[in-house]
């Protein structure tokens, strides 16, 4: 029988990708594969990916290189629950913990959620990061723990193992290394493989802009939104992705800790809760709800969400989710029944407060400066080998369209109490986060575009 396939060397595909011509399904898989069989060199991969940055990858080629990167490992699967396994995913913001109330709320509405979250990148917060902030917590699954959480609980926030994807890790490690990490075509792969292989049914995909964005501006957000949607749909995952604004921080809390006490506060629907948070998880879970046919209009997809906070059906999730994933029953009762939270989360003891110098209305809070305190803190990483502290965080006291006096305190920093000495720059950069108008401001929007 005549071979279908003649497979050239890695080196002429590099050349065929340098020269501008588009590479075939099986080119793509066969370079894929090499990385785990040792055809393909950090060399090649450098080489690759530069060709790929210069020349860009048609539709069919992302669509191939997903598919083969989720194939280069170990993939879930869920055949009992078809049309109901869902997720998200945000490409980073200040503040952005929807995940965490947003998994347990979908749960009680139903669905499953196997939910492969990442670690904070830069100054943006990662959400296995804050999830680990309690104690006990694993966000290292086995196959069989996956299952097992999702069975019983329905939803799960879990790190990606080495058993799957490993072609993303890789490609992810020589992309950071050789300038080639910001192209669509990469990032778009990168995305949707990690999401294709949780077998979803549908996903919605939050794509940011602004100063703490990745993207920076609402038109780089929308071409790759648009390449995002594009594709997931080839790969037959019904998807919506939201443009959403990121220049102010997303609730009332930036951290680790004090995200999840903020996410408990949602979940327990105290009267203080964020409704800029609430708002957010109830739209995309809303949306979600809609695409896998649960509900007729996204309007009743929204009250569904929010009525798992007011019934207290997604707090009991979460409770059920944490104690699955390690946190014992004596800690996940106190996180979820005591309106007092500090003596698990452990937030800093001390705190230094950003003070309004006139008065006026908030017209925006700088949520780049407000991530970097933060990161530089201890509550991100700088190297991927930096321990976070969890105890680091902002508490905002007002947001966007809120009056404030001259002098009144407007946010808390939770630091360590040297913090004071050995970054006098990082207190007065906090000061000047905050921006004030003389006239009234409009409550912030903050989604721009959906793409469904």
């Amino acid at each position: 029988m005549e071979c279908k396939h003649t497979y050239a060397s890695i080196p002429d595909l590099i050349a065929k990708k340098r020269d501008g011509q588009e590479l075939d399904p099986d080119e793509i898989k066969q370079f894929i594969r090499g990385l785990s069989n040792g055809d393909v060199q950090d060399c090649h991969v450098g080489a690759m990916l530069m060709a790929i940055f210069i020349r860009g990858m048609s539709e069919n080629e992302i669509c191939s290189m997903t598919m083969s990167m989720r194939d280069s490992g170990e993939r879930l699967h869920w055949p009992q629950y078809r049309g109901s396994v869902v997720d998200k995913h945000s490409t980073g913001g200040i503040g952005d913990k929807i995940s965490i109330p947003l998994a347990p709320a979908l749960a009680a509405c139903g669905l499953k959620v196997p939910m492969m979250a990442g670690r904070g990148l830069g100054i943006t917060g990662g959400t296995l990061d804050k999830l680990e902030s309690m104690p006990g917590y694993q966000t290292q699954l086995s196959d069989e723990q996956i299952s097992n959480v999702i069975n019983t609980v329905g939803c799960g926030i879990f790190s990606q193992s080495l058993k799957l994807n490993p072609a993303d890790r890789y490609l992810y490690a020589i992309r950071d290394v050789t300038a080639t990490v910001p192209h669509n075509a990469l990032i778009v792969s990168s995305i949707l493989s990690k999401k294709s292989i949780e077998d979803l049914d549908a996903l919605v995909l939050d794509v940011k802009y602004g100063s703490s964005a990745f993207m920076k501006t609402i038109e780089q957000a929308e071409n790759l939104a648009q390449w995002l949607h594009k594709v997931s749909e080839m790969l037959g995952m019904r998807t919506c992705c939201y443009i959403t604004e990121m220049n102010n921080p997303i609730g009332f809390c930036i951290g680790n800790a004090i995200e999840i006490e903020e996410s408990l506060d949602l979940m327990k629907y105290k009267e203080n809760h964020s409704k800029d948070l609430e708002e957010l998880v109830c739209e995309q879970g809303g949306r979600l709800l809609l695409l896998t046919n649960k509900v007729e209009t996204i309007e009743q997809g929204r009250e569904m969400l929010r009525q798992t906070f007011r019934n207290g059906s997604a707090l009991k999730k979460f409770h059920e989710m944490i104690i699955a994933q390690g946190v014992s029953k004596t800690i996940a009762d106190q996180l979820v029944e005591s309106t007092e939270t500090n003596d698990i989360l452990k937030l800093s003891n001390i705190q230094h407060r950003a003070i309004a110098l006139e008065s006026g209305f908030i017209e925006s809070i700088d949520s780049f400066k407000l991530g970097t305190i933060v990161q530089r803190l201890g509550g991100g990483r700088l190297k991927s080998t930096d321990k976070i502290d969890f105890s680091v965080g902002i508490r905002l006291l007002k947001h966007i369209g809120d009056k404030v006096q001259a002098n009144e305190p407007w946010a808390i920093l939770y630091a360590k109490d040297d913090a004071s000495t050995r970054f006098p720059k990082f207190l007065e950069e906090f000061n000047s986060a905050l921006r004030i108008s003389s006239t009234p401001v409009q409550p912030l929007q903050r989604i721009y575009k959906v793409l469904s």
